[in-house]
This record gives C-alpha cells, sequence and structure tokens, in this order.
C-alpha cells in the first residue's frame, strides 16, 4: 500500500495532560511543516499564450486560359539608306564642315577637296582644244586644195581626151585620103608611061601622097602626145585623191583630237565640281572617316550618312515561319530599351534562304517615332495558332529578395513559390513553373505577408 509523504505519524493515546500537550504542539508543528513543504514542492503556473490573428486575403484558383499564340523574332533596326560618301578626285582635304551626329540636308556641302591641280587640267585640255581645232584647220586646207588639184587635172585630162580624139580623127580623115592619093599616083604613074599625062601631073600626084603620110604623122603625133597628157593628167589626179584622202584621214584624225580636248575639258570642269561633295539625301551624320589636310585618293571614305527618319528592322525569319508573312502584311515590333511596341508594315521578303541558319531575310518598315535609332534591338510579333496556357494576374505577383514569385495557400497558411513568368496578356501574366492548375495563391499580398503567416480568407 502507498504511503503518503505528508501524511503524519499515528502515535500512540496519552492519557496524561502532559501527553495531550506534547501532541497538540507537535499537531501544530506537523501542520506548519505540511504547507511548508507544499508551497516549495508545487509546480508554478503555466505562462500566459498570445494568439496570433489570422490575416485576411483575398484568393484566386489557378485556370488555364486559351491565348493567340505568338511566335518572338529579333531583329536589328537599319535605315532605309545608308551611304559611305567618297571622294571622286584626287587631293587635299581642304573642309569638313559636319560633325558626327550633326543633321544635313539634301543637296547640303559636307566636304570640299582642294582642286588647283584639277583646274590647271582643265586649262591645258583648253589649250589643247585649240591646238587640235588649228590641226583641222590646216588637214582642211589640205583637203580643199587636193581637191582642187583634182578638179583641175579632170579637166586637163578633159583637154587631152578632146585633142586625142580630134588627132584621131584627123589621122583616120588623113589614112583615107592617102588611100585615094595612092590610087591616084598609080594611075598617073600608068598614065605617064602611056604618055597620057605630063610629068608635072605625076609630081603633083607624088607631092599629093607625100603631103598626105606627113599629115598622118602629124595626126599620130598628136594622138600620142594627147595621150601623155590624159596619162599625166591621171596620174596628177591620181596623186590628187592620195592627197585628198591623207588631208581626210588628218581631217578626221584632227577632229578627234579635238574631241579628245574638248572630253578632257569636261572631264576636268567635271572633276572640279566633285571637289564640292554633297549630301545624296537628309541624313545625320554617322561617321568621319578622315580629317582635313589628309590627302584624299579615288574611291576615298570621308563621311557615313544614315537617314534616321525612314526606317525599317531587319529580321531572320525561320523557314518553317515564313508562310506566316507577307508583302504588305501589318506586326507588331517591340523595343524593349523604349518599352514600346510599334505597328510596321512588311515591306520586302528576300526570296532566298541562308544556307547555314534557313533564316529568311525580312525588312519591315517603322513608322516615325521618337527614340528609334539605327543598330536597335527589335522583337518581331507573328501570330500563331491559339494555345492553351496558365494565367495569373499580375496584382499577384511580389518580389522577395530579388525573386519573383507568388503566395499560395496551403492549409490555413501562406507559402511562397518562386514562378518563372511569360508574356503579359493585359492585366494577366503567363507562368511558366512555379505554379499549377488548380493552385490558390494570394492577390494583392501585403508587405507584412511572410511564410507561414496564418490566413483567413475574404470574399472573392
Amino acid at each position: 500500500m502507498q504511503t503518503n509523504p505528508y501524511q503524519l505519524p499515528t502515535l500512540p493515546p496519552l492519557r496524561s495532560k502532559v501527553g495531550l500537550g506534547l501532541l497538540g504542539a507537535i499537531a501544530l508543528s506537523g501542520v506548519g511543516l505540511f504547507w511548508i513543504v507544499r508551497s516549495t514542492m508545487a509546480p508554478s503556473p503555466p505562462p500566459a499564450v498570445v494568439k496570433i490573428q489570422p490575416l485576411v486575403v483575398k484568393t484566386e484558383v489557378v485556370t488555364t486560359n486559351a491565348v493567340a499564340g505568338t511566335q518572338t523574332l529579333t531583329g536589328t533596326v537599319e535605315p532605309l539608306e545608308s551611304v559611305t560618301v567618297t571622294s571622286r578626285v584626287m587631293g587635299l582635304i581642304a573642309r569638313l564642315p559636319v560633325q558626327e551626329g550633326d543633321r544635313v540636308r539634301a543637296g547640303q556641302v559636307v566636304a570640299v577637296i582642294d582642286v588647283k591641280d584639277i583646274q590647271a587640267q582643265r586649262d591645258q585640255s583648253i589649250a589643247s582644244i585649240y591646238q587640235a581645232q588649228a590641226g583641222v584647220t590646216g588637214a582642211q586646207a589640205t583637203q580643199t586644195q587636193a581637191i582642187a588639184s583634182v578638179a583641175q587635172s579632170n579637166a586637163q585630162r578633159a583637154q587631152a581626151e578632146a585633142r586625142q580624139q580630134e588627132a584621131q580623127a584627123q589621122q583616120q580623115e588623113a589614112e583615107a585620103d592617102l588611100a585615094n592619093a595612092l590610087l591616084n599616083q598609080q594611075r598617073m604613074a600608068k598614065l605617064r608611061q602611056a604618055g597620057a599625062v605630063s610629068q608635072v601631073q605625076l609630081d603633083d600626084a607624088n607631092t599629093r601622097v607625100a603631103l598626105i603620110q606627113a599629115q598622118i604623122q602629124r595626126a599620130k603625133a598628136g594622138v600620142n602626145q594627147a595621150r601623155r597628157g590624159i596619162e599625166q593628167a591621171q596620174a596628177i589626179i591620181d596623186q590628187s585623191q592620195a592627197q585628198i584622202r591623207q588631208a581626210n584621214a588628218s581631217v578626221t584624225q584632227a577632229q578627234a583630237q579635238v574631241r579628245q580636248a574638248q572630253a578632257s575639258q569636261e572631264q576636268a570642269i567635271a572633276n572640279l565640281d566633285y571637289g564640292t561633295v554633297t549630301a545624296p539625301f537628309d541624313a545625320v551624320v554617322t561617321r568621319r572617316h578622315t580629317e582635313v589636310g589628309a590627302m584624299a585618293g579615288m574611291g576615298q571614305q570621308l563621311l557615313t550618312l544614315e537617314s534616321v527618319d525612314r526606317l525599317r528592322l531587319s529580321v531572320g525569319v525561320p523557314e518553317s515561319a515564313i508562310a506566316q508573312v507577307q508583302i504588305g502584311q501589318r506586326v507588331r515590333v517591340r523595343f524593349d530599351a523604349l518599352q514600346r511596341t510599334l505597328t510596321g508594315r512588311l515591306s520586302q521578303i528576300i526570296p532566298s534562304a541562308d544556307p547555314i541558319s534557313r533564316n529568311f531575310r525580312v525588312k519591315i518598315s517603322l513608322p516615325a517615332g521618337p527614340g528609334v535609332m539605327p543598330g536597335m534591338f527589335g522583337r518581331l510579333e507573328l501570330n500563331a495558332a491559339q494555345r492553351s496556357t496558365l494565367q495569373i494576374p499580375q496584382s499577384a505577383i511580389v518580389e522577395r529578395t530579388g525573386v519573383k514569385g507568388i503566395f499560395q495557400v496551403q492549409g490555413d497558411h501562406a507559402v511562397f513559390h518562386p514562378v518563372t513568368l511569360g508574356k503579359p496578356q493585359g492585366e494577366r501574366v503567363e507562368v511558366f513553373a512555379g505554379v499549377k492548375q488548380g493552385s490558390r495563391i494570394i492577390l494583392n499580398p501585403p508587405a507584412n505577408l511572410t511564410e507561414h503567416t496564418p490566413l483567413r480568407l475574404g470574399p472573392a
């Protein structure tokens, strides 16, 4: 049987008063000792517990939504017009009146080249023109003289031919007379032998034959002389025609020299104009390739000009998406640096893919807008088929220690979950990881919301 440690021992009864007094004293002592021991051995009262009130929050259940599919392609802004202005003449650069970043107008002087050497070439070409024109004049005079000589020789040949014909006619007539004279001479000789005529008549017949024969000889001599005259005139004609051909060649050569000298003059004048370099269109100077005092040669780069008011985005479109683009199509272009989205027009598709990347080069004309400059990074957004995706309100997103996430309700407490976000869709944003469909998340989390904070769901 278990004993009580606080129970007093049982004493035998005393019959004397002394015993009763002693017993009362012992009893009182025992009671006092009991209370003293109890006060020292009793446990201390428990500490007061502070009850934390749950935080009332508004929540939403994560669901999937169908969104229009998009494909984002990156590209670079480039000027519609870009040119590196070069020198077309050789000379020292006398002036470069523009600096990098300056705006220039079409026709504005952007460089001046010293063209004193070209001025000397122009003067020399003018002198060459005068010399060549003098050569033309001399060759034409020789040509005229040769033509006159041909005409004169033709006249002389005509005269000689006339004399030849006349001498030949005289010769033919004399030969006819000679035949008659010879017959008469033979008849007279026979008659003289017969004594029918006198010797004088025979002598007359002989004399007539001799005269006619002399006339024939003179006619032959005339024919020969006329033939020689014809040959001599023909020789002069041939010589004069050769002179004419030579004079024609000289005239042609001299005229070619004139044209060459004139071309040199025109080239020199044009080169003088090339000494003043002007902007071909409204642009901005993006680079100076040289400085004043430098020697400029043919094709020397001077300045680079770009039109910053007419820009386009150059994008490589993969062959899998090329069917989604067409000339004239309106597309959205996002500029992260400007936090702006512009609507551009697809203006050009290069119909040849890069053999390595299999991308087609596409150009999108951009509207004029502040801040957009050549070389900037842009994102082309192409529409694709609809897709199902998880979306959460942007008001549910918080940042803790540099990490974006959401507070999810688990039981009656809040738990922080980092999330991977996608593209915003109005007031909602696509989420790729960190939350599942059906999860309950806290909207507009208060600043004092921490891990494992007790929650009480408020009205939806």
